[in-house]
């Protein structure tokens, strides 16, 4: 049994021994000129704090590296188990209606609806959104824009959103359109040390550019999804677009747990979904969280 070590109020007391005489205290020694002063205990302890956090830091970055074969090997199981079930096929067909599987639909005069839509806003996010967030990325090269030439969504995909749309609430083409978020959408990218200070930073540079803040929601708390998404609005035009801003490796879960996602929302099996959410958590929970990104609050407040 290891033996403690006494606290040094139990151990008996030794007998006092004389005082010696108090030696009087040394002169500073005179400092070089030109020397820089020694570093008080607040430096020391920033420094130390610094270091430490820079520890850490690599050691969350190995552990995310490490983990991500395993998790990319366990998604190649899953699809063993659960083989993809056969997408719907987008289809436009000679009346120029459309179709995606047995309840998405259009007719000709919403189809062409939507493309007159479409083509207006992928017009004003090439025109008036692009060069806004292009002057963004170039204040901080730190950081970049990821996945750029994917900024526009694809026609198909839209339309299967402002179908669903339209079937679940009874809008018009026009008013699903302008109800959907991310027709155009940009993801920033981010180093985790850097990540809380940039995102506040480009959030008010997007807001200097002119363009309206609608929503900001943090999800780092969140099991399923670690990031941050913000949804903005174009002054003149009035057109929604998104921005995310991710670390390099919460860009890399959500990519890694995308298909998991898209048969969360569509071909899943029943029983499937709970081994799908476990998965999205599973890669969720390795993701290093960047420090301060918990003073990051959503708005408007209160919307989660």
């Amino acid at each position: 049994m290891p033996i403690d070590r006494p606290d040094p109020s139990d151990a008996p007391a030794a007998p006092e021994a004389p005082a010696a005489p108090e030696a009087p205290a040394a002169p500073d020694a005179p400092r070089p000129r030109g020397a820089p002063p020694p570093p008080d205990s607040a430096a020391r302890a920033a420094y130390r704090a610094r270091v430490e956090r820079s520890y850490a830091a690599h050691r969350d970055r190995t552990a995310w590296a490490e983990a991500v074969p395993l998790l990319r090997a366990a998604w190649a199981e899953h699809q063993r188990q659960y083989p993809e079930r056969g997408r719907a096929i987008p289809y436009t067909h000679p009346d120029n209606s459309w179709t995606s599987g047995e309840t998405r639909r259009l007719t000709p005069d919403q189809n062409a609806a939507v493309d007159r839509g479409y083509d207006r806003i992928r017009e004003i996010g090439e025109r008036d959104i692009v060069p806004g967030m292009l002057a963004v990325e170039a204040v901080d090269p730190t950081r970049q824009l990821a996945g750029f030439d994917r900024r526009i969504k694809g026609e198909d995909r839209l339309k299967e959103k402002v179908a669903d749309r339209m079937r679940t609430t009874g809008r018009t083409p026009d008013q699903a359109l302008a109800e959907v978020p991310d027709v155009v959408r940009f993801t920033f990218r981010y180093s985790e040390s850097t990540y809380a200070s940039g995102v506040q930073g480009d959030v008010k540079r997007l807001e200097e550019c002119g363009f309206g803040k609608v929503e900001l929601r943090n999800t780092w708390d969140n099991d399923q999804y670690k990031g941050i998404n913000t949804r903005w609005r174009e002054p003149k035009s009035g057109v929604l677009f998104e921005v995310q801003f991710h670390t390099h490796a919460s860009l890399e879960a959500k990519e890694l747990t995308h298909r998991a996602y898209e048969r969360i929302r569509s071909t899943a099996f029943e029983g499937e979904r709970a081994e799908l959410r476990q998965f999205q958590c599973r890669v969720n929970s390795a993701i290093p969280v960047p420090p301060g990104v918990a003073e990051i609050e959503d708005y408007p407040p209160g919307g989660k």
